[in-house]
This record gives C-alpha cells, sequence and structure tokens, in this order.
C-alpha cells in the first residue's frame, strides 16, 4: 500500500473522528428568542421572525427560502427566514379594507420556481347611486419578476362580498385551486350551488372549471359553510376549519358533493331539528367542535418528522382561544384522536400557520385587528407593544438546547391541560347619556349650520337628517360621508340634493362617535351603538 494513500486513510479516520466528537453546529443566533417548549422528549425553539406588521393573513413557505405573506390591508410581502429581511412585493391598490373585507389567503403555484405565479383573494367595492358599498371579493394571479408582481390575470371574480364573513383560505393541490368562501350573511344562498359564498371551490389553475367537478361547469366542491378560515391537504384528504355563531366552531373533513350543514346544522347533528333536516340531505358532521366559539383560524396538517410528537396531527390557530392547538388524527385520518393546546394568550390571537421544508412551523399573530376594539370584554390583554407578528416554532437540537440552557431567564412553557375561560360574544349597547350630550354639542358645533338644530336641513340644498335612511340605515356609509365627505348628487326621501359636504376626518374617533349616535338617536329614531372602533376601522379603509 502507498504512502500516499495510508496518508489519505489516516486523514479521513482523522477528520471522521473529529466530526463525531464535534457537536452539530447550532442553526440559531441566539437573537428573536421568545420561549422554549418542552414536549414528551422533544425540546422546541420559539423565536420572532418578523414584527410591526398589520393583521398578515396567510403564510405560504416559499422553494426559495422565502416567506410568502398577505397583511389584510392589501400589501403582499415576503421575509428571508434566514436574516428576517423583509421585501414588499405589492400594495394592491383597489383591496376593500374594512372591519373583516380586505386582502386574504394566497397559494403559490406548486411549480413556483419555474413558474412563478401567486394566486390571492381579496375583496373589492364599488359605490351605488345612494353612495352603498357594493362589495364582492375576487382571486387574482400576479407573477414574481425580480422582487416585484406584474402581469395581473383574472381568475375568479363576482364572489359574493360584505364587511364580514368573506373567508377565505386557499391552497393548490394536484394542480387544483381550492378556496374556502364565507356565507358573507346570507344565509338563504349557502346551500344553493348557483352561488359562491359559504362553499369550498375547486378551479383549474387558469381559471377554468374541472371536469370532474360534482356538479357541471360549476366550482362548487361542497356547500354549507358558514366561515371558512382554514383548508389543508393531508394523507390524501381535505380538511377545513370555521367559525360557528356562538356554538359549535368545526373542523371539518371535505368531501366531494357534501353539505356541511349551515344554516341548518350547528355542529354535530344532535337536536331534533337537525335530524329531521339531515333526513332529507346527504350531511356531514365535524370531525370536532367547539362551544364556547373559540374563533378557529388556519389549519395546516402535520407530517414531518422533525417534532415527532406531533406527526400526522392538524396544526390548528385559534383567534378569540388566543391558542395554538395540535389536533392528533388516527391512523386513517377521519378522526381526531386528542386535541392539545399551547400558547394560551402567550402570543395572542393567532390567525395561521404554515409547516416549512425542514417540518418548522409559522404562526401569523392578530392583534391588530379589529376584535378587540369591538368587543374588548373578550380580552384581559393582547401583547401588542410590537405589532402583529410572525413566529417560527423548530426543533431544539443538542447546540440549541446548549445555548438554552445558558438563558438567565428562560421562558419555559409546556402543553396545557385546560381551555381558558372564554366570555360570550355578544355585542353590548356601551352608548350612554353622557356621550348623546356631548354628541349634541359637537354636532351644533359642526352640524347645525347646514343641516339646521332640529335636522331637517334645507329643501332643495341640505338634505335633512330627520327620517333620512342615510341616518337610521347602512352605518358604514354614514362613518364613510362623515368622514371622507361627498360631493355628487344623492337622493333623501325622493328629493335631489346636490350641496357639497365637507370632510370631518380631523375630528377624533370618539368625537365622530358622539355626533353620529346623537343624530341616529335623535334624528334617526333608532339605536346608536357605534363605537370609536367603527370610526378607526373605517378610516383604515378610507387612507
Amino acid at each position: 500500500m502507498g504512502r500516499g494513500l495510508i496518508f489519505g486513510i489516516v486523514t479521513y479516520c482523522i477528520l471522521l473522528i473529529v466530526a463525531c466528537s464535534t457537536p452539530p453546529k447550532p442553526n440559531w443566533d441566539g437573537k428573536n428568542y421568545l420561549a422554549q417548549v418542552q414536549l414528551d422528549s422533544s425540546v422546541l425553539l420559539v423565536t420572532e421572525v418578523a414584527k410591526n406588521l398589520e393583521v398578515p393573513w396567510d403564510l405560504v413557505p416559499g422553494p426559495d427560502g422565502w416567506l410568502y405573506f398577505t397583511e389584510q390591508k392589501g400589501t403582499i410581502n415576503r421575509v428571508d427566514i434566514a436574516t428576517g429581511e423583509i421585501q414588499n412585493l405589492a400594495v394592491l391598490d383597489d383591496v376593500f379594507y374594512r372591519k373583516s373585507s380586505g386582502l386574504f389567503s394566497m397559494a403559490l403555484h406548486p411549480s413556483f420556481e419555474t413558474d412563478p405565479f401567486l394566486y390571492v383573494h381579496y375583496t373589492v367595492s364599488e359605490k351605488d347611486n345612494n353612495f352603498l358599498d357594493i362589495i364582492s371579493s375576487k382571486i387574482m394571479r400576479y407573477s414574481l419578476e425580480g422582487d416585484s408582481l406584474v402581469d395581473p390575470k383574472l381568475i375568479l371574480k363576482d364572489i359574493p362580498g360584505n364587511t364580514y364573513h368573506n373567508g377565505s383560505r386557499m391552497l393548490i393541490f394536484q394542480d387544483k385551486l381550492w378556496i374556502g368562501t364565507g356565507d358573507v350573511g346570507d344565509t338563504r344562498t349557502v346551500q344553493h350551488i348557483e352561488t359562491l359564498n359559504g362553499k369550498v371551490l375547486r378551479l383549474n389553475l387558469d381559471g377554468s372549471i374541472p371536469d370532474d367537478n360534482p356538479y357541471p361547469n360549476n366550482p362548487t366542491w361542497s356547500t354549507g359553510h358558514r366561515n371558512i378560515h382554514g383548508i389543508t391537504i393531508g394523507n390524501g384528504k381535505l380538511y377545513a376549519s370555521e367559525h360557528g355563531p356562538n356554538n359549535d366552531d368545526e373542523v371539518n373533513l371535505i368531501q366531494k358533493g357534501s353539505n356541511y350543514g349551515w344554516p341548518d346544522i350547528h355542529g354535530f347533528i344532535d337536536l331534533e331539528n337537525e335530524k329531521a333536516y339531515a333526513k332529507d340531505s346527504v350531511t356531514q358532521e365535524p370531525l370536532m367542535a367547539w362551544t364556547p366559539t373559540i374563533a378557529t383560524a388556519g389549519l395546516e396538517y402535520y407530517d414531518s418528522d422533525q417534532i415527532p410528537e406531533w406527526k400526522n396531527s392538524l396544526l390548528l390557530t385559534t383567534l378569540k382561544g388566543r391558542s395554538f392547538r395540535v389536533l392528533s388524527l388516527n391512523a386513517e385520518g377521519d378522526k381526531i384522536n386528542e386535541e392539545h393546546l399551547f400558547f394560551q394568550k402567550f402570543l395572542g390571537r393567532l390567525r395561521d400557520v404554515a409547516v416549512g421544508k425542514q417540518g418548522e412551523i409559522y404562526l401569523a399573530t392578530s392583534n391588530m385587528d379589529w376584535h378587540q376594539g369591538h368587543q374588548p370584554w373578550l380580552y384581559d390583554s393582547l401583547p401588542k407593544s410590537n405589532g402583529d407578528r410572525i413566529i417560527k416554532i423548530q426543533i431544539a437540537d443538542e447546540g440549541i438546547q446548549r445555548q438554552l440552557a445558558a438563558l438567565e431567564k428562560p421562558i419555559e412553557l409546556k402543553e396545557e391541560l385546560t381551555a381558558i375561560s372564554l366570555s360570550p360574544e355578544i355585542y353590548r349597547s356601551i352608548t350612554s347619556n353622557d356621550d348623546l350630550d356631548n354628541g349634541a354639542k359637537l354636532y351644533g358645533t359642526h352640524c347645525a349650520a347646514c343641516h339646521a338644530p332640529n335636522g331637517k336641513g334645507n329643501v332643495g340644498q341640505i338634505p335633512p337628517l330627520v327620517d333620512s335612511e342615510w341616518v337610521s340605515g347602512n352605518v358604514a356609509r354614514l362613518i364613510d360621508v362623515t368622514l371622507g365627505g361627498l360631493n355628487h348628487p344623492i337622493q333623501v326621501n325622493g328629493v335631489s340634493y346636490q350641496g357639497e359636504m365637507p370632510a370631518y376626518k380631523n375630528l377624533e374617533d370618539n368625537e365622530i362617535r358622539d355626533i353620529l349616535n346623537y343624530i341616529r338617536t335623535e334624528f334617526g329614531k333608532t339605536k346608536g351603538n357605534i363605537i370609536a372602533a367603527d370610526i378607526a376601522h373605517q378610516r383604515k379603509g378610507l387612507e
């Protein structure tokens, strides 16, 4: 044997010994630590990937090392998972952004590296002759070119929309685009296959309708959904999460052509009227339901070996429940065996969950959305100092565990055995006499000169507020007109008015609240009950 060969063998052995004796290099730089979680045998590291966001709605890991995400206000972004750099790819100027409307779900083309297409779903609006918003939603496809989105292509339009219950969540599976929609408050049509609200829809990637859909020339895959906020594929099966009313949030196994019961069935078929309805309809019961409701949101199937305790589970985020839940499935994937609770109140409202290529998990918080402002009694606190955030959960290898052991003040979490107590989600009348008195004073200062102290206006010049549908009707329109003014002809009680109304966006939210509650109570003979948060969210949408 030659000396060169012997030297090579010895060198190889030395390197092998060194490699085996050298601990694995930790893949955490020690920054952005939030907590650690002890499972049965695994330790998880929880870190912050991004902060100071505003309602990130959907997270989609790309094949290029970036995590793509939408924000409800209309921005499409991506964050470099390794460095935390955030790039804004697009600001969609036609997004209609209000309380529960805006930019929602997203999906990347399955061959994104060669076909860099990105699909998004969002609401749009047009004003009718009475300045009311006609809201719908649509799905658009964009191409990624460098760090910008170009070449928009319409995939689907005229999905019924509203300021609430729009859904949504999308995914691509087997070259088909799946989307879950909400009922948009119209419970009459969720059972009708001719409408797109309250459904799971299935399309080809170019927007055409697959030949093997359950109904000819129709994108409907399933019916009877209230408000879908999560959708995922696992075990070759399609799962979805959806919001119930004050009861029965659900996780469902979605099957072709099936009916999930809304509005006639809530959760399991256990009431006499539900049993009677189910006799005449092919209905499906949920895999799991929650009462009180927890606001089930993003849903993802986990099948990685990285966190063995969570393999073959559905990962669920909740908004009102402020929790991350691991729903362990049976081998067939048609039954939830166990529910495991994590992070209750620690991260706040959780909007979405995604699983990366290495089995790491990403969560999106939703602490900056409308809900706390409208229902503050549901929350004792929300972590909002850093805005909304994207959180990463990863396995802690030996190197990371040594780093964690060296921390001076570690935050050690574990599975929680009891769900937090939740208050009823019932809207309360909070307009006080003091607020109405203040509204009367502000009305006298800012409004009475035109609309008259008695609210009757000036015939032919200034419209009346008394007995006006503009006052007693759609609250969003009333707020929009007050904030943004009005400069086109309108009809009030059959009379045309062309005078210009100035914008009052200079007033504080609570001042506008008091004025509008006063005129609705005094002149509209209806309830006030507009809150400052209503003004704040309408103001955001008009910016």
